[in-house]
């Protein structure tokens, strides 16, 4: 008896729970992405979409535990990156270690500033040589230098930044023996310009902070997570997004919406909505504003699930459709 009355009990919370408060407990989902350069180069302000040409039992640690991309983030098998960060003689094998570069910034799809500059420097000298690559869209310049009597391998990356023109500069470090760099050394650098090759299909997305699902997209970009929804009305064709903040200290500025076909080979042609706007993180009196675009495939529904006014924690925005257009005149080119 007492089973049948909590059946019944469960039956109704199901048919008059609010909507808005199962969607806001969907907000809380985690995306699913276990990619090894989401790991690896955590919160970066323009994502790396590959995956790295570098071994297996590869991780990141930083010596102060915290994997700040302004500051060297270390890549090399654990027990050996606690060994070197307290006592740098103890390495006994090499490491990769990356930040972003102070002074080094990508100025075309396959430029850096002083480039030019750089590639007229005596070739003659010894120990100097240059490598140019490209890991699927992202430009690479390698380049070898005797410093103080030292080889120092270093690389730059350009992260395709219109704006700011972000790039990362990527070092070799091995042990400071007589031997070294040996061919152990020289063989891990190699390896990680050859092999590292870019990200596909829907991975692809997910490095840059968009894991796109049926109706919604979770958002993960420079620390910021958000749930966004998107609804097409069948009657009049209008559009909805739904916008949920994982947390209070982050704001959405809407600024516009359009609807469009995918680009990419990944879903190619399946009809999506991409939300512009501002995404700000409040942390500690430190506010920080990123200009973001978020590919939404959107459901169509016959009203939409959520009405303004309905969960607090919920931004809504809408926009009307032309009537007359009879087929989409924008295909998305990306994420």
């Amino acid at each position: 008896m007492q089973s049948n009355f909590l059946l019944v009990y469960v039956l109704f919370l199901c048919m008059f729970i609010n909507p808005s408060l199962a969607m806001a407990v969907e907000a809380s989902q985690e995306s699913s992405t276990n990619l090894r350069i989401v790991e690896l180069l955590p919160n970066l302000c323009c994502p790396l979409a590959v995956n790295p040409g570098i071994p297996a039992d590869f991780i990141a640690m930083s010596p102060n535990g915290n994997l700040d991309p302004y500051d060297w983030i270390y890549w090399g098998p654990k027990e050996v990156l606690k060994s070197y960060f307290e006592n740098p003689a103890s390495l006994k094998v090499p490491l990769i270690r990356v930040k972003l570069s102070a002074n080094v910034n990508q100025t075309g799809p396959d430029t850096f500033c002083g480039m030019e500059s750089i590639k007229k420097m005596d070739k003659k000298r010894k120990g100097l040589a240059f490598f140019e690559n490209k890991w699927g869209d992202y430009p690479v310049l390698a380049m070898r230098k005797r410093i103080d009597g030292k080889l120092i391998y270093f690389a730059w990356v350009g992260l395709n930044d219109p704006e700011a023109g972000w790039t990362l500069l990527f070092n070799l470090v091995f042990p400071d023996e007589k031997d070294h760099p040996n061919n152990d050394d020289r063989k891990l650098w190699a390896n990680f310009l050859k092999e590292t090759s870019p990200l596909k299909d829907e991975d692809y997305f997910k490095a840059c902070g968009q894991d796109l699902q049926e109706g919604y997209t979770l958002v993960n970009v420079s620390g910021a997570k958000l749930k966004l929804l998107a609804e097409k009305r069948q009657l009049d064709g209008a559009l909805q997004v739904v916008v949920i903040p994982a947390s209070t200290n982050i704001e959405f500025k809407y600024c516009d919406m359009m609807e469009c076909l995918m680009g990419a080979k990944w879903k190619h042609g399946q009809p999506l909505v991409k939300v512009f706007g501002e995404i700000t993180v409040n942390n500690q009196n430190i506010k920080s504003t990123t200009n973001y675009v978020t590919s939404i495939f959107y459901k169509t529904v016959p009203d939409f699930s959520l009405k303004k006014g309905d969960d607090k924690n919920a931004l809504i925005f809408q926009k009307k459709m032309p009537q007359n257009e009879k087929e989409l005149n924008s295909t998305c080119q990306n994420s």
